[in-house]
């Protein structure tokens, strides 16, 4: 049987995939756990062995990467304060001390300031615990799809309401005419302040104050908008997820996976990490949705790759490569297919970036932006796709959880 933990000591074949969790059958309804649905496509995979190659070699020399801020143990020992005081639990609080996001920003954003840097980290706390409270198998909400739809609304509306955007309206009252009628002669309402969903997700209102200082409403707009969509399609992966449904390409499962990876955050976020504003107009442009759309599939490819062992450990093949073997593709060739999605995009992000470069260059409305300012923000781009291997490689995350 093929070990439970990836060997992180090298950079060659992983030694197979594992077995099974058990579970039974559930009924047919709303979306249930699933765990028998795809207990042969996982005995089919256990004992497999998939060469997975240098993800890092992938890239030219050109994109940044080995960089580590210098803050890394003081942002550590901050993270680890706060994670004392939003897990009571003491298992869940262990998981999360041993998730060392601390170390992946600290990859992500090698030159940024402490104040960027710091502001940076707690964005990345927020997103993963957010996102265990929907998708790992012990998280809050994972098992119980009407509770998790709730929680999306509620993290919805707290995360704008935090980023100090136009006021949230309460849920209004369902009585008949004589309510509404009632409504009218009552004073206005003072601004809702919608309540925090868990302890976790109160690390967002720091993150989100320290952000209104530093940004424009604009930009804020821009980030809560992409929070949405990746809480939108949350639902259809957990969906998905819940009654065993597996994608019926490689392409509907990207489609998804796409948005709720929460890489196009990290877009934004980018500009904080690298001390850059860029304009609004440009940053609503063709070509950067482009940019962000590349490093999204290139962010997903290189972690379904590295963490495949891991997510069948737990019984989840909402991952590209069984649903690529799901099609009749073997391992190899699984990651074959993967490994060329992977340059194509990395190549198409070139190119579109050489484009946009040379489009601001004739744009006399940019003139006041300077390029290097462009370059550095490209950049920034580039590392976090290099990023995200190297924390693979660096970190015991995948193998701890």
């Amino acid at each position: 049987m093929a070990s439970t933990e990836p060997d992180l000591s090298h950079h060659g074949p992983d030694d197979g995939v594992l077995p099974p969790p058990d579970g039974e059958p559930q009924p047919d309804g709303e979306p249930q756990p699933h765990g028998e649905p795809h207990a042969a496509l996982i005995a089919k995979l256990e004992g497999q062995v998939m060469h997975v190659p240098d993800m890092l070699s992938l890239f030219p020399k050109s994109w940044p990467s080995g960089g580590r801020n210098k803050y890394y143990k003081r942002l550590k020992a901050r993270l680890d304060e706060i994670v004392q005081s939003v897990f009571p639990d003491e298992v869940a609080r262990e998981l999360a001390l041993k998730s060392d996001f601390a170390l992946l920003t600290s990859i992500w954003f090698p030159d940024a300031a402490w104040d960027d840097f710091y502001t940076c980290g707690l964005f990345s706390f927020w997103i993963f615990h957010c996102d265990d409270a929907m998708d790992d198998r012990a998280g809050a909400v994972s098992q119980d799809f009407s509770a998790s739809c709730e929680y999306r609304k509620q993290v919805l509306d707290y995360t704008r309401c935090c980023l100090g955007l136009d006021p949230v309206s309460p849920p209004q009252p369902s009585g008949g005419a004589a309510s509404r009628l009632l409504s009218w002669f009552q004073p206005a309402v003072k601004k809702w302040n919608p309540p925090c969903p868990s302890l976790p997700n109160s690390v967002f209102l720091e993150f989100a104050e320290r952000v209104q200082l530093t940004t424009s409403k604009a930009f804020r707009e821009l980030l809560h908008r992409e929070i949405e969509s990746y809480l939108d399609h949350c639902t259809t992966e957990q969906r998905e997820r819940m009654t065993g449904e597996m994608p019926d390409s490689l392409e509907s499962y990207l489609r998804v996976r796409h948005h709720t990876s929460g890489i196009r955050c990290c877009g934004l976020l980018v500009q904080l990490g690298q001390d850059v504003r860029v304009p609004v107009r440009m940053m609503k442009s063709a070509e950067m949705q482009a940019l962000w759309d590349d490093l999204t599939v290139l962010v997903l490819v290189e972690n379904d790759i590295l963490s495949a062992k891991k997510e069948l450990a737990a019984g989840c093949v909402h991952n590209a490569i069984p649903v690529l073997y799901s099609q009749g593709q073997p391992l190899d060739s699984a990651i074959r297919v993967l490994v060329a999605r992977l340059q194509g995009s990395r190549d198409a992000f070139d190119r579109a970036a050489d484009s946009m470069c040379k489009k601001t260059a004739g744009d006399a409305g940019q003139q006041r932006w300077a390029r290097k300012e462009l370059l550095r923000y490209l950049d920034g781009l580039r590392t976090v796709a290099t990023a995200c291997i190297e924390f693979w490689y660096s970190s015991c995350f995948f193998s701890c959880l």
